[in-house]
Parts: structure tokens; C-alpha cells; sequence
């Protein structure tokens, strides 16, 4: 299927959005992802296919790439990627995952590290224009302010609803076992949404373990530095 690319946006100093518009209606459910093809010039040895988690909410109809570019070290896919014009067309092979809310009124715990934020984003869009949002816990971490990616949406989500907290924290502090137990006194109570660079969601996860919360409260998604999948 080809997606037409409609818009493109800088939401932070290194961090872009590629918002396309599917050719005819697609249903995904909130917090999957992608698998894009994009044929290019002198392809580097990951080759022309990547993922990545569409950051928009399915109610909106358009499926968004948020991605970080690291212009001295990026790939070619991500070269590629970013050299594309609003008109110009990209390839989606297939959609799918399974870091999805399946239970809203439950009590959830979102974990984001930097551009990991991306399905929670769509996720918690997608959740207030079902009204669904009702307990729900977002620890997000960054290098500094500056770097926080949809800070906008996520304060106006807190301040419309009381059933959302958020808690900033930013290099050198961690998301670490002390911080979980501060920031989530009923950590038995809540399913845990992980999602970030892979070390961070791994050490999250042990910080999680030594807590004693049940692993099957426990959902993960994570990627490599580059924020690509």
C-alpha cells in the first residue's frame, strides 16, 4: 500500500513527524507499527525495509512516523526518509504488534524513554476521544526539557483529565526501583507499558522483577538507539 506523505514537522531540535495519508481507510489499533519499504540510492547492510510504531491514533485516519535523526550517523533508510516532499510516496508492507491497551479501565503505568513516547502518544489520543482514559500512571524520561517530544499534548492531556499523572525526569536520573516505588505506591494494582531504547526497557523491567510485580503485568516494546525498530 502506498502512503502519500502530507505533512512533515520538526517537534524538537532533532526529532521529526512524517505524517501520510493511506490511499483508502486502514484499521490499526493504537501502539502497532509498521513495516515501511523505501527503495534508495547505495542502501547501507540494514537494507531498504524498517519499522516503526505509528505515533498517530487510529480515530485520525492518518498513519505518522515520529523518528530521531541523528544527521552525522543516520542510516540510509533515515536519509532517505527525511530527503521525502510532501506528495512524495512511501511503502507500507503490513501492520501489526501487540502493545495495545486491551483493558482502559484498568490501572495502567506507562513507561516511555525519549522517542519511546510514540505509541503512548496514539494510544492515549486514541483513549480520550474513546473517553477511556481513567487511571493511568506516565513516568517519561529525556536527556533535558528540550528534548521532551509531545510535552504539548501530554500537559493538555493532564490538565483535561484527572485520571492521568505524569512525572518528568531527566538525565541523570533514572527510572530506577526507587523512583517506581515513589512515583507508583499501588504498583501491585497497575499493568506496566515499557517503551524505550532496549538497555532502558531491560533495566526497567529488572527494576520491576526485584519489586516483585508479576511478569505477566508487565508489556514491553523497545528499539535500538537509532529509534529504529
Amino acid at each position: 500500500m502506498k502512503l502519500k506523505l502530507i505533512e512533515k514537522k520538526q517537534e524538537t531540535n532533532d526529532v521529526f513527524s512524517f505524517i501520510f495519508q493511506p490511499p483508502n481507510h486502514v484499521s490499526w489499533q493504537a501502539g502497532q507499527y509498521v513495516f515501511y519499504k523505501l527503495p534508495h540510492d547505495n542502501p547501507d547492510d540494514r537494507g531498504d525495509t524498517r519499522i516503526f510504531t505509528i505515533s498517530s491514533p487510529p480515530y485520525q485516519e492518518r498513519i505518522m512516523i515520529t523518528t530521531r535523526f541523528f544527521f552525522q550517523e543516520n542510516s540510509s533508510f533515515k536519509k532517505a526518509l527525511f530527503s521525502k516532499e510532501v506528495g512524495d510516496s512511501i511503502e507500507s508492507l503490513r501492520i501489526q504488534g501487540h502493545f495495545t491497551v486491551e483493558e482502559p479501565n484498568k490501572k495502567l503505568v506507562f513507561i516511555a524513554g525519549g522517542i519511546g513516547i510514540t505509541p503512548f502518544h496514539s494510544i492515549l489520543l486514541e483513549l480520550e476521544n474513546r473517553n477511556k482514559i481513567k487511571d493511568i500512571i506516565l513516568i517519561f524520561s529525556n536527556r533535558n526539557e528540550e528534548s521532551v517530544v509531545f510535552k504539548e499534548t501530554m500537559d493538555r492531556l493532564e490538565k483535561k483529565f484527572q485520571g492521568i499523572r505524569i512525572k518528568y525526569i531527566y538525565s541523570p536520573q533514572r527510572c530506577n526501583k526507587e523512583l517506581i516505588k515513589e512515583s507508583v505506591p499501588d504498583i501491585y494494582e497497575r499493568i506496566f507499558y515499557l517503551s524505550g531504547p532496549i538497555r532502558m526497557v531491560k533495566s526497567v523491567e529488572e527494576a520491576l522483577e526485584e519489586l516483585n510485580v508479576n511478569r505477566e503485568n508487565i508489556r514491553k516494546d523497545y528499539f535500538p538507539r537509532t529509534g529504529e525498530k
